[in-house]
């Protein structure tokens, strides 16, 4: 389960929406709807599809999701932090999204049973405690060929590193982020295969895999 601290931060972020954009202005240095973009693109969604978002913060990514699966899909939204759930939830009152709801929960242990036919994750796991359960946790949950699609951040490679210096502690405080976090291992552990692409000198990817066409055994489907 998630830490408090945790919680509290992406409470406090809840209520600074300003602010967050600012943050993800720099972290991806004016490349953000674009890469949004094409992280959702990577699930391959149709219209009917139900999608999954894990640690959906406040609600920015729904949209995206909505217009794929469209009004005859359904899109599952969870969050750890309640106040990232209230303001998630606003979002889609708003909107009018009747085929959009929003959950709170813990990405390690969701409250979804449903087989879903993608999960998608936008700068959330790596603030997770254990991305192996979370990849574990999806693919349980998806049909087979459906896919796990990550937007996430890692440290800076060679030859960047000395910025790491500055990054990682201040990335540590703002975020609750773990930059030990091996998403891509996680899901590479969990899936056949993973694709990955990289972004902003290599510190934002686009991680995807698929399930594989047999059905998991381990999967819980509803009524059976």
């Amino acid at each position: 389960m998630p830490g408090r601290r945790g919680q509290q931060v992406y409470d406090w972020w809840s209520r600074h929406e300003g602010l967050l954009d600012r943050l993800y202005d720099l972290v991806f240095l004016g490349t953000q709807a674009r890469l949004r973009a094409r992280s959702v693109d990577a699930l391959g969604l149709s219209a009917g599809d139900t999608a999954l978002e894990l640690g959906c913060g406040d609600g920015r990514s729904l949209h995206r999701l909505r217009t794929r699966v469209g009004p005859q899909g359904q899109v599952l939204a969870v969050d750890y932090s309640e106040g990232m759930v209230r303001r998630a939830r606003e979002r889609v009152r708003e909107a009018g999204w009747e085929n959009v709801h929003v959950l709170w929960g813990d990405a390690g242990r969701l409250p979804v049973d449903s087989p879903v036919d993608a999960v998608y994750a936008s700068m959330a796991v790596s603030a997770m405690p254990d991305p192996a359960t979370v990849a574990r946790e999806a693919r349980r949950l998806l049909r087979p060929g459906g896919r796990m699609a990550v937007l996430d951040a890692r440290p800076f490679e060679e030859p960047w590193t000395a910025l790491n210096r500055l990054v990682v502690p201040v990335s540590r405080l703002a975020t609750d982020w773990n930059p030990e976090a091996d998403v891509p291992g996680a899901m590479a552990a969990t899936f056949d295969g993973v694709d990955l692409e990289t972004h902003v000198w290599g510190t934002v990817f686009v991680a995807s895999a698929r399930a594989s066409a047999s059905a998991d055994p381990e999967q819980r489907v509803i009524g059976q």
